[in-house]
């Protein structure tokens, strides 16, 4: 196991660090302060190389230039949340809108434009990264005073773990925080040799601002059935993208994988376990940016759908849901969410 740091840059004046995270198989992941963002998910290729299994940007520029949240930690509140607002015990709260009038992954001011403190530790069979946030009322306009913190943890069974906290002070508030990440798994540019199983019977109704509208559909008999491994590609060309709500069906850390992504023709596969109820699963035509440095040679146009981000969460607008789950943390508490992603190199015959 081993850990390694550098400087990744500099963004607004203040220095950008990168810290990686090897284990014994010659599997690692790297992290940027800035944004808490998961910049790389490194597995041994048969060359002796190694292969980025996200979507990432040469320089911290490139994820701020970029307007889809690569890779980066989501929060306070991941999703939209209906109006910019929401009432709780009897008091009304507005929020910063970013997005149609409604507040987007935090708003503004979420937990992707701060640079984290961080810290490091290790053990015989893993190695983490910790980043912690005082982040107040007054610096991304919801209620209530918190320490967050963020930890990336790698073990020699080759499972990344990201375990996402809030201690409240005096006002209440809601944690529902993700990571944005998107993976492309393939030796190619895009999703064509990728299929998805997900845990899920039920995806969300939403209306034309990708808002809940309380409704479930279910997936049976529908392009949206990734009940058992479905072609991504495919999919995503019946339905012209996925910005996809998936309910859950047996929510629970280590009790049953809520998804499996896997790429036929490399044989590697990521198993994705959450402790809360939704998968938001989304494809986005095209990746902004130009200097993203995942697979994409250099001087030629970009693919459409080049990656999927798979965002476990608890389900979008659960503060106006009353059957959503409940991601408001109450004064003087802590809470706790967690979501791993295991890789596997699949044998040859596995298909």
């Amino acid at each position: 196991m081993d850990i390694l740091q550098k400087t990744f840059g500099r963004y607004e004046n203040e220095k950008v660090t990168e810290i990686k995270l090897i284990n014994d198989n010659n599997v690692a992941i790297s992290c940027l302060t800035m944004g808490a963002i998961w910049h790389q998910f490194l597995v041994p290729t048969a060359d002796g190389g190694q292969k980025n299994l996200l979507l990432s940007f040469d320089g911290i520029d490139g994820y701020y230039s970029n307007s889809q949240n690569i890779c980066k930690s989501v929060g306070r509140v991941a999703g939209r949340i209906k109006n910019a607002s929401y009432d709780l015990d009897g008091k009304h709260y507005s929020l910063p809108a970013n997005d149609h009038g409604n507040t987007l992954h935090g708003g503004p001011h979420g937990f992707s434009t701060w640079n984290w403190n961080y810290s490091t530790s290790s053990n015989k069979n893993s190695v983490s990264v910790i980043f912690q946030k005082k982040i107040d009322e007054s610096m991304d306009g919801f209620p209530g005073n918190i320490l967050a913190t963020i930890i990336y943890t790698l073990n020699n069974n080759n499972k990344v773990t990201i375990a996402y906290s809030a201690m409240d002070g005096k006002t209440e508030t809601l944690f529902n925080p993700t990571c944005h990440v998107y993976f492309n798994l393939s030796d190619r540019r895009d999703l064509t040799t990728h299929e998805l199983q997900i845990n899920s019977s039920n995806i969300l109704d939403t209306d034309n601002e990708l808002i809940p509208t309380g409704k479930l559909i279910p997936v049976k008999d529908t392009p949206y059935d990734f009940r058992n491994f479905s072609n991504v590609a495919l999919t995503v060309g019946k339905v012209h993208g996925l910005d996809t709500a998936y309910v859950v069906n047996e929510p629970g850390q280590g009790v049953k994988p809520i998804a499996i992504l896997r790429d036929i023709e490399s044989k590697r596969q990521i198993t994705i376990n959450s402790d809360r109820n939704g998968l938001v699963v989304y494809t986005p035509e095209h990746i902004e940016g130009e200097n993203l440095s995942f697979s994409r040679d250099k001087g030629k146009p970009a693919n459409k759908n080049e990656g999927i981000a798979l965002e476990a969460q608890m389900l979008p607008d659960a503060i106006h849901q009353d059957n959503f789950g409940d991601i408001v943390l109450p004064r003087y508490s802590k809470r706790t969410y967690r979501m791993s992603f295991t890789f596997k190199q699949l044998p040859n015959d596995e298909f």
